[in-house]
């Protein structure tokens, strides 16, 4: 945790005026709404692509695999761990 925080949390925990808390959180909720409508603005101009054939294949190949799947307690009895 920053020292910042930190000190930000100690002098809220000290506080004893519930509206000077109240004004605290009213505010952060302000700034974290703001910093989500920043987030959310800058994924409305992302464009997407399309896939090159290099990745098409790729996940083709992916798809086509038949790869068993080997169960952690085998693992862990070939390791000597199951004791």
């Amino acid at each position: 945790m920053s020292s910042l925080a930190k000190e930000i949390i100690e002098k809220l925990n000290k506080e004893e005026d519930a509206q000077v808390l109240a004004e605290v959180l009213d505010f952060y909720e302000y700034l974290k709404q703001k910093k989500n409508k920043g987030f959310k603005k800058k994924w409305q101009y992302i464009d997407e692509d399309e896939p090159t054939k290099e990745e098409t294949k790729s996940y083709q190949q992916y798809k086509q695999t038949k790869e068993e799947f080997i169960p952690l307690e085998n693992i862990m009895k070939e390791l000597n761990l199951d004791e």
